[in-house]
């Protein structure tokens, strides 16, 4: 018997080709949940659903009634959910005297709003001992410059999923949060390329000071998900660091992540 065999899994974030939204719901799938991809982008969403017998529906991470619609849409197509992940984010570089009102509402609304209406919309419907995990970054604790309003956005939702698991206690949800360093992404890769960097070269430092000698991958972010949604995972209001060590010797500073 598999895992998640008779489960039903909502993984938010899963519209991107090489990234950890879509690791997830494949490794899910695999281990027997009924997973419902969402996010942004129908097409995606429709060939990923269809690769691992699932279902797709697209939804935007900031709008709450979007996300109550998407896990109403799971309970009503499955007949249930016990599982989710909010692997959604969304980072830009900006200087602190730079940010102004837009800047800090495209951080907060996708990394800090989307996660209150992600756990607030499964909360209410998953069933009772069921698991939750949103995705943080180890710049919300080890903060590398340029990305200040992206940081801080991470580190809110961090306390938000922490008091949440809190208040939903007579449910007994486990409600978590992974902590990546810089994870290789397509997301990553472009970005990157973006401000006009040598994907290696900026890279190395950030392996340099990993003791596993290499970046995580959307795999490994996948297999986190995977140990802290299993019904053994007697933990809830962590942060769980998958960084292969980095988080013991810190980010290159200076450097956007």
């Amino acid at each position: 018997m598999d895992d998640f065999d008779g489960k039903v899994a909502v993984v938010m974030g899963a519209s991107t080709e090489g990234g950890m939204g879509q690791a997830t719901a494949r490794r899910l799938a695999r281990h027997g949940a009924r997973v419902v991809v969402s996010g942004l982008g129908a097409a995606p969403l429709e060939a990923l659903a269809k690769e691992i017998g699932g279902l797709a529906l697209e939804a935007d991470i900031t709008d709450r009634a979007a996300v109550r619609n998407l896990v109403d849409y799971a309970v009503t197509r499955f007949g249930g959910l016990h599982i989710a992940a909010n692997l959604a984010g969304l980072a830009d570089r900006c200087p602190v005297d730079e940010i102004d009102e837009e800047h800090l509402l495209k951080m907060t609304k996708v990394n800090y709003f989307g996660t209150v209406w992600f756990v607030q919309a499964v909360a209410e419907k998953i069933a009772d001992g069921g698991a939750i995990v949103s995705i943080s970054s180890l710049s919300a604790y080890d903060h590398s410059g340029g990305i200040a309003a992206y940081a801080a956005a991470k580190r809110a939702a961090d306390r938000f999923v922490q008091a949440a698991a809190v208040e939903y206690r007579a449910k007994r949800l486990r409600i978590n949060t992974i902590i990546p360093s810089t994870n290789d992404t397509n997301m990553l890769r472009k970005g990157i390329a973006q401000y006009g960097y040598d994907f290696d070269e900026f890279t190395k430092p950030f392996i340099d000071l990993t003791p596993l000698g290499r970046l995580s991958g959307p795999g490994d972010i996948g297999a986190m998900v995977h140990m802290m949604l299993r019904d053994e995972f007697f933990e809830t209001g962590q942060c769980w660091p998958c960084t292969g060590g980095n988080a013991l010797l810190g980010h290159p500073r200076g450097l956007l992540l």
